[in-house]
């Protein structure tokens, strides 16, 4: 009532003058309307909005009143748009009891009219929407009050259809409508508008109405008071009330969805009307465009809409004539012709086939409704699985908010995945039970004659997202929320089918390295979810399909993946064609001998140092790199039953400023493969595995970049950011190829995977401050870690003179085309065992320098670069890899040819790296045997030693040696407190061990010299058993669960080699690690081996205390 007592006395007014000069829209009063239009603007091209308002200023969302108007304009025949002026016109005053004093019929001063019904005649009310209650009802005027017409059809038989009006426009609905004032000039045909009678209407042509629009003289019209006519008043309020209805089911969000059709499953409005026909009298023929529409938007073909549509008129025809029948079944054709072939787009209409409802209900006030589903219709494009053309983007550019809701496409490599996949919902019924009296017409199931409702879910409905990690009852009121039921409790829900989900963690694929940062520069881990069970492997490549949301718990993007198509990786996708023959071609030698080897590598090196990389007399570290990147996964040999490693490890150490990271980083972008990872950034957790946990507490694995680089290259940049006891959970990975987890979750993923490590001297150190160079990797690597290695390199600032750094290079002629090398590489990466062939007389090469290099390097046991046990492998890998760089093969073209030559030439560049100055392992290894304590030596050392007073008797004696064979450094303080002697005691052994060459001086305190640690061990390998001590006390305080001992009194002990070697067995029971570790560490500090001479000979060394 309160939009009643307002007054809608104010419109926007707008002129465009002579000169083109738009004005700003103005509201203002009807009443100051007509002096702005004559005084202001001239009469000249002025408008004003047809909706009328309350307020005086313009307000967001306000309602407004407007007379039913119509704008009729039809360029083709201007006359057309004067005829059906006057049909509307006897519309209203014939059929419906509209008088000419209710009407304003307007020539728009171009070539066509404006009809204004007064809204107070048809008992208007404001709304805010109340130009789509007009357009309703203009759209249904011009089916009303259309021609029926006769045509024949292919059998020369007459069929009658119903043309629309061609001259009421539909665009004109809008919430402001401008039409132009009335004896307002147009800017173009210098016309006024003006007011015609109904008379004139009718019996003026339309040129006499131009020529009275010339001058613009009003028309004397009788003012007479405009009230509320019975008969127009309840057409309004019919269809206003069709209109109603409609917008109960169809929301602003309705009005713009998008609807799929598919053949042979109609939504239940089409259902309804295919199976009941039409509800009431002169709505066969709409019904008949509609269904037509469905079946052209499905996919059917014109042949089977016919065929359909005819026996459905022919069935619900009430006609008993043969003839009536021909003339309905005739008229269908028609309008399948005119859906089918007709250049206008017919399109289904949902609010309009809802229109076709039947009368009132006998004693309700209600229709006879079509049914609808509402937002659970199945032809709702998000309620399909259409397929429908997605967005290809790289992974990093997927995030951006104007894709939300887009179907994206994407490659990548699946990181890790959640062990345990989510059950949730697919298909979920909705049944009511009080639909009976219901009169919520926006309900979906009220209109359904079943009450009952199906909705399933799909990539469309972020909510599968929602409802992982959640509970029952969440996943109700979830099911609830998106069903469009309105606020009711007489309805059930049930799920009928569910669905897996998947939580995957993916990383870009690996070709695409230039976007596997986001914009920010930071690494993109994305998480992601994947329906229907796909079978996604982790550390596998694919294409990856589906909608990217935000996700419902936290808004970050992710995307809920409908397909996964596996990839092949770049090596499955290499292909050796004819073309990339002959591109390879040029790296071989003219015949494989060292010298044509040499001089090949030579012109090769040359080429990437003066072309690609600018860093000059670098060329061991540029051949280092390329025989990484061309060793082979596996290959046989003939000691051993198996395939072994091909893949190849090389260690760079370098000073700062002797560009090691601007050489690696050059020739990976050049052959553009390889992962690259800041060990100073990450952790052995970013580089082998992760364990994530779930917001319910589920665990899984997210591998790490060593393990996703299988089959391919890593290089670890700065690697002494990474703890020398994290690269040891790295071991076996690096040994087996295969990186297992035994936690949480048990899992295992193949690691083979070449790999450049490179890195400053730990702490800050030059390698010039180490005796030799070599010695720095004992600081960033236990000693298996080192024997992983297949070769090092050293690089110290001072090898490269300055003022080679400061010359302009000269030009050197490309030898090898941009892809050469990268198809070399390639093909060294495809090739299986099988494809690798050893010459006989190149067995023996590798068995006889192996053996040459275990005799000059082998002897450095702590920095094993050189392991006489496994030689052999580290120089076939070797051999192999510059087998392939120099593009070895057989006459297939497919088989790598290892000939001696590539073994001599690997002994003489392993040779050269190790006898470097910035290395020096052959003098570390040589002072390793000099430093052998055998006989007299031994004898010697030990009565030096216990000349001190201090060491004279045996058990302070053992005392010492025990501490120092437990100890890697040690301070002076850690002697005296140790041995628990005075602090000039304490100096006194110190500077005995010094100078008998057993000690040296470090910032990390005094370390044992290879001199120091023979001297050890051989006093560990001497002695003859007697008896243990403190075991009985371990077993008493429960240190000890049991203690076994192996070996009788009097068994003499020359050496420790094997576990047959063993003392004694002893078993610890805990219920933690911490405790094992606790009662491990009290264990081995009290439990002693006593010799015949009553020294400790147990090998603590071997035994240690655990962190």
């Amino acid at each position: 009532m309160a939009k009643q007592n307002k007054e809608y006395v104010y419109v926007d007014c707008y002129q465009c003058d002579e000169n083109g000069k738009s004005s700003p829209w103005k509201r203002k009063h009807l009443d100051d309307v007509q002096k702005w239009q004559h005084e202001e603007a001239k009469d000249f091209n002025c408008f004003a909005t047809v909706q009328k308002y309350a307020n005086e200023k313009k307000t967001e969302g306000e309602d407004f009143l407007a007379p039913l108007y119509f704008d009729l304009d039809y360029s083709e025949n201007p006359a057309v748009a004067q005829e059906e002026a006057i049909k509307l016109v006897e519309f209203f005053t014939g059929e419906l009891d509209i008088q000419e004093q209710d009407l304003h019929i307007y020539f728009s001063g171009s070539k066509g009219f404006h009809i204004l019904v007064d809204e107070r005649a048809l008992g208007v009310e404001p709304r805010k929407d109340l130009q789509r209650v007009y357009k309703h009802i203009a759209g249904y005027l011009r089916y009303r009050l259309g021609e029926v017409q006769e045509q024949e059809d292919e059998n020369g038989r007459p069929v009658e259809y119903t043309e629309p009006l061609k001259a009421v426009d539909l665009v004109v609905y809008t919430v402001k409508r401008m039409l132009r004032l009335p004896y307002s000039r147009h800017q173009k045909t210098g016309l006024y508008k003006i007011e015609l009678t109904l008379q004139q209407l009718k019996e003026l042509t339309l040129d006499e109405i131009k020529e009275r629009a010339r001058t613009g003289q009003p028309i004397q019209r009788e003012e007479k008071t405009v009230r509320k006519r019975p008969k127009a008043g309840v057409f309004y309020a019919d269809k206003l009330h069709e209109y109603e209805e409609a917008a109960a089911t169809v929301s602003d969000k309705r009005s713009k969805t998008e609807y799929v059709f598919v053949k042979d499953k109609p939504p239940v409005c089409v259902e309804d009307i295919l199976n009941n026909g039409w509800k009431k009298d002169g709505d066969r023929n709409n019904a008949t465009v509609q269904l037509c529409c469905y079946f052209k938007a499905a996919g059917y073909k014109k042949e089977e809409a016919t065929s359909i549509l005819e026996d459905w008129v022919v069935k619900f025809t009430s006609a008993d004539s043969r003839y009536s029948i021909q003339q309905r079944k005739a008229n269908t054709r028609n309008v399948i012709e005119s859906v089918y072939g007709s250049e206008k787009d017919y399109q289904f209409g949902c609010a309009f086939i809802r229109s076709l409802h039947g009368e009132k209900k006998k004693g309700d006030n209600d229709y006879d409704r079509v049914p609808c589903a509402g937002d659970m219709c199945p032809c709702i494009k998000g309620n399909t699985d259409v397929t429908e053309e997605a967005i290809n983007l790289p992974l990093a550019k997927t995030s951006d908010a104007s894709l939300t809701g887009k179907l994206i496409t994407t490659r990548v490599m699946v990181a890790g995945k959640k062990h345990t996949p989510y059950v949730v919902p697919k298909k979920v019924e909705y049944s009511c039970w009080g639909q009976e009296k219901c009169k919520k017409y926006g309900c979906p199931l009220l209109n359904i004659p079943t009450a009952t409702a199906y909705k399933e879910l799909n990539a469309h409905n972020r909510e599968l997202i929602q409802m992982t990690e959640t509970g029952d009852d969440n996943i109700k009121g979830i099911l609830r929320e998106i069903s469009g039921i309105p606020s009711c409790g007489k309805y059930d829900t049930s799920i009928v089918e569910t669905i897996n989900v998947d939580e995957l963690l993916v990383i870009p694929m690996a070709e695409e390295d230039s976007v596997k940062e986001d914009d920010t520069g930071s690494y993109v881990l994305r998480k992601i979810y994947a329906i229907g069970g796909m079978k996604i492997e982790t550390n596998k490549y694919y294409e990856i399909s589906g909608y990217m949301y935000p996700h419902p718990k936290n808004q970050e993007s992710t995307i809920l993946v409908t397909n996964a198509t596996p990839l092949q990786d770049v090596v499955e996708s290499f292909s050796l064609t004819e073309e990339v023959r002959e591109e390879l071609d040029s790296l071989r030698p003219e015949s494989m001998t060292v010298e044509n080897i040499v001089s090949k590598l030579g012109t090769i090196l040359n080429d990437l140092t003066y072309n690609v990389t600018h860093i000059v007399e670098r060329d061991e570290v540029l051949l280092g790199l390329l025989l990484v990147y061309h060793s082979i996964l596996r290959f046989r040999v003939p000691w051993d039953t198996d395939p072994i490693r091909g893949w190849v490890e090389l260690k760079i150490v370098g000073d700062t400023g002797t560009g090691k990271s601007a050489l690696v980083e050059k020739m990976m972008k050049y052959i553009g493969l390889g992962n690259r990872v800041n060990a100073e950034s990450t952790s052995r957790t970013g580089l082998t595995y992760k364990m994530e946990q779930g917001n319910r507490g589920s665990w899984y694995i997210v591998w790490g970049a060593w393990p996703l680089a299988d089959k391919e290259l890593i290089w670890v940049d700065e690697d002494t950011g990474i703890e020398k006891d994290e690269y040891g959970e790295m071991t076996l990975a690096r040994s087996d190829g295969k990186l297992e987890v035994k936690r949480a979750v048990t899992a295992e993923t193949p690691c083979r995977v070449r790999a450049i490590l490179s890195g400053n001297a730990p702490k800050g150190k030059r390698l010039s401050d180490y005796a030799q160079g070599a010695e720095s990797l004992k600081d960033v690597f236990n000693n298996e870690d080192i024997r992983r290695f297949d070769f090092a390199i050293f690089m110290r600032s001072t090898d490269v003179d300055p003022e080679k750094y400061n010359r302009s290079l000269p030009s050197f002629p490309r030898t090898m085309s941009d892809d050469a090398l990268k198809n070399n590489v390639l093909f060294a990466w495809s090739r299986t065992p099988e494809q690798v062939v050893f010459l006989p007389d190149t067995v023996d090469a590798i068995l006889e320098t192996a053996t040459k290099l275990s005799k000059v390097y082998g002897n450095a046991t702590d920095i094993p670069l050189v392991s006489p046990s496994d030689q052999r492998n580290k120089v076939a890998r070797l051999a192999v890899a510059l087998a392939s760089l120099t593009h070895s093969v057989d006459e297939s073209g497919e088989r790598i040819t290892v000939y001696p030559a590539h073994v001599n030439f690997i002994y003489d560049y392993l040779v050269q790296l190790y006898n470097a100055p910035g290395c020096g392992l052959n003098y570390y290894a040589r002072l390793a045997v000099s430093e052998e304590i055998v006989g007299d030596k031994f004898d010697k050392i030990t009565n030096e030693l216990r000349k001190l007073d201090t060491l004279k008797g045996a058990s302070k004696y053992n005392e010492f040696i025990d501490l120092f064979a437990r100890q890697k450094y040690l301070r002076l303080g850690d002697v005296e407190a140790m041995l628990s002697i005075e602090k000039e005691e304490a100096k006194a052994i110190i500077n005995q061990c010094v100078r008998l060459r057993m000690l040296t001086m470090t910032s990390g305190g005094y370390r044992k010299t290879p001199r120091f640690n023979s001297y050890i061990s051989k006093c560990f390998e001497m002695g003859l058993f007697d008896h243990m001590e403190n075991v009985e006390e371990c077993l008493d305080n429960g240190l000890l669960e049991a203690a076994f001992v192996l070996k009788n009194p009097g068994v003499e002990f020359e050496h420790v080699e094997s576990s047959a070697d063993r003392i004694a067995a002893i078993t610890f029971v805990a219920d933690s690690y911490e405790e094992y570790v606790k009662k491990h560490n009290q264990a081995i500090s009290r439990i002693k081996v006593i010799s015949a001479d009553g020294r400790d000979i147990m090998r603590h060394d071997l035994l240690p205390e655990l962190d």
